[in-house]
C-alpha cells in the first residue's frame, strides 16, 4: 500500500502542480497583454505629437515594458521578442511580444516533460492602437492692452501652460507636429520686422512704426476690392505699379507694446516662451486687429511673408488642423481708416485781408478712430465678422473672456467668435490659467482622436 500511496501522492503533486504552472502562464500572459497595451498607447501618444525614428519607438516601448513588467521573471524575454510596425497612412501602431515560463511541476523530477508536457509554457499577445496623423497650427491671440497691466503675470503663466501641454519640454522642434503663433494685440499688433512689408514698404509707404492695424476695402474708381474681411494677400492689388498706399495694411498708431512682438508659427519652445515672458501691457483695445493677424498667421496666403519654417499649410491639406485661441479682458474702442483727402478750411492773409475757403487736402494716411465701448461699435462688429470668416475657412476658434461681467461687450464678442462649445469665461487668475490649460487639452483630444 505504501508504494501505491507514494505514487498517488506524486501523481497528485504533478496534476495539481500542472494546474499551478498553467495558472502562472495565464497570469503572465495577462500581465504581458496589459504591458503591451500601455506601451502601444505611449508610443501612439508620442507619434501624435512628434515624428519618431524606429530607435526612438523601440526605446519608448522598452521603457514602458520595464515600468509595467518590473520584477517579472519574463521581462528580458518579452523585450527580446518585442516587434512593432507603424502604418503612417492609416495612423495605426501595432506592437507584439512573446515570452516563456519554465514549468516547475510538469517537469517533476525531470521526467514530466517526457510523459506529461513541455518543459516551459510559451505565451504571446499583440496590441493595436490608433494615433493622430494630423499636424496642428494654432494662433494664440492675447490681449495686452493697458487694462491687463495688473494681470500680465497671470497671462504669461496661462500662455506658458498652453505651450507646455501642446509642445512638451522634451519635444524636438524638427519633430513636433504642433506649431503655435503668438499674436499680442492692443492698439494694433507689433509685427516687428514684417511691419514695413505689409504696409507697402517696398513702395516707400511704410511709416517706420512696427505697429500694424487693419485694412479696408479699396475702390479704384472702377472696382471695389472687398478685402477687409478676408485673408487675401497683403499685396493683392496688381492693377498698377506701384499699388496705391490704401491697398496695404495700416498703421495709424504707435501704441503697440514694444516688447510684445508677434511670433509666426513655430515649434521652437524657447522662442515662444521667451516671447511670452516679454509680454507687456500698453494702449487701448482694437481686438479686430488681433483677429486679423491671428488669421494671417494661419493663412496659406501669407506663406511668403513668414520664414519657411512658419509657412502655414494649405486649407485643403487634410493632414493639418487649424485652431485659434482669442482672449480679451475688455471692450473694443479703436478702429482705423485710410484717408485719401480731407476738406479743410484753409485761411490766407491776416486781419482784414484774411480769407478762408474749404479745400480738399491730400492726406493719404491711416488714422485712428476712438469710439465708445459697445457690442455694436465698428471695432466689435468687424471683430465678429472676421471671426465668422475664419470659421468659414475651417479654423476652429476658442474665445476666452477674462472678467466677471458675462454680459459685457467683450464677453459677447468672445461668445460670438467662438466655435460651438468653445467659449470660456475666467473670473480669476487661476480661472484664466485653467481655461488655457483646458483649451490645450481639448485641442489635444481633438487631434489625438481623429
Amino acid at each position: 500500500m505504501l508504494p501505491i500511496f507514494a505514487l498517488m501522492v506524486i501523481f497528485l503533486v504533478v496534476v495539481l502542480g500542472a494546474g499551478f504552472d498553467v495558472s502562472r502562464a495565464v497570469n503572465a500572459r495577462e500581465k504581458l497583454s496589459y504591458a503591451l497595451d500601455a506601451a502601444a498607447l505611449t508610443v501612439a501618444t508620442d507619434l501624435s505629437t512628434s515624428v519618431m525614428t524606429d530607435a526612438e519607438i523601440t526605446q519608448a516601448l522598452t521603457a514602458s515594458f520595464k515600468t509595467n513588467l518590473q520584477g517579472t521573471e519574463f521581462l528580458d524575454d518579452a523585450i527580446a521578442n518585442l516587434t512593432f510596425s507603424v502604418d503612417s497612412e492609416n495612423g495605426i501602431v501595432r506592437v507584439a511580444s512573446k515570452a516563456s515560463l519554465k514549468n516547475y511541476f510538469i517537469d517533476f523530477g525531470g521526467y514530466g516533460k517526457k510523459a506529461l508536457g513541455p518543459e516551459k509554457f510559451e505565451f504571446g499577445t499583440s496590441s493595436q492602437v490608433s494615433y493622430s496623423r494630423f499636424d496642428v497650427e494654432l494662433a494664440l491671440v492675447v490681449d495686452v492692452t493697458g487694462s491687463m497691466a495688473g494681470d500680465m503675470k497671470t497671462l504669461r503663466s496661462a500662455s506658458e501652460g498652453l505651450v507646455n501641454i501642446l509642445i512638451p519640454a522634451d519635444t524636438d522642434e524638427a519633430d513636433s507636429k504642433v506649431r503655435i503663433s503668438l499674436v499680442p494685440y492692443s492698439q494694433g499688433v507689433n509685427l516687428g520686422a514684417y511691419a514695413g512689408l505689409v504696409k507697402g514698404g517696398a513702395h516707400g509707404y511704410s511709416d517706420g512704426s512696427v505697429c500694424v492695424s487693419e485694412r479696408q476695402d479699396y475702390k479704384d474708381g472702377n472696382s471695389t476690392y472687398k478685402v477687409k474681411l478676408t485673408d487675401d494677400p497683403y499685396n493683392y492689388f496688381d492693377k498698377t505699379n506701384p499699388p496705391p498706399k490704401g491697398t496695404f495694411y495700416g498703421g495709424g498708431s504707435d501704441k503697440c507694446a514694444k516688447s510684445s512682438a508677434m511670433i509666426p508659427l513655430t515649434a521652437d519652445r524657447a522662442d515662444l516662451i521667451k516671447a511670452i515672458k516679454a509680454l507687456e501691457s500698453s494702449g487701448g483695445t482694437s481686438g479686430q486687429t488681433g483677429v486679423v493677424w491671428g488669421w494671417n498667421s494661419l493663412s496659406p496666403n501669407y506663406a511668403n511673408l513668414w520664414p519657411a519654417d512658419s509657412e502655414p499649410a494649405a486649407y485643403d491639406d487634410d493632414r493639418v488642423l487649424k485652431f485659434a485661441v482669442i482672449m480679451t479682458d475688455g471692450d473694443n474702442n479703436r478702429y482705423y481708416k485710410f484717408t485719401e483727402t480731407r476738406l479743410e478750411n484753409v485761411c490766407t492773409g491776416k486781419g482784414k485781408d484774411k480769407t478762408c475757403q474749404w479745400k480738399e487736402i491730400a492726406v493719404n494716411a491711416w488714422e485712428e478712430v476712438s469710439e465708445g465701448e459697445s457690442y455694436s461699435n465698428t471695432s466689435s462688429t468687424t471683430q465678429r465678422d472676421l471671426c465668422e470668416a475664419m470659421k468659414d475657412a475651417k479654423i476652429e476658434v476658442f474665445g476666452v473672456y477674462f472678467g466677471s461681467n458675462n454680459n459685457s461687450a467683450g464677453a459677447k464678442n468672445m461668445k460670438s467668435c467662438a466655435s460651438d462649445g468653445n467659449y470660456y469665461q475666467a473670473t480669476s487668475a487661476s480661472g484664466l490659467i485653467a481655461a488655457f490649460a483646458n483649451i490645450a487639452r481639448k485641442i489635444q483630444s481633438i487631434y489625438l482622436s481623429m
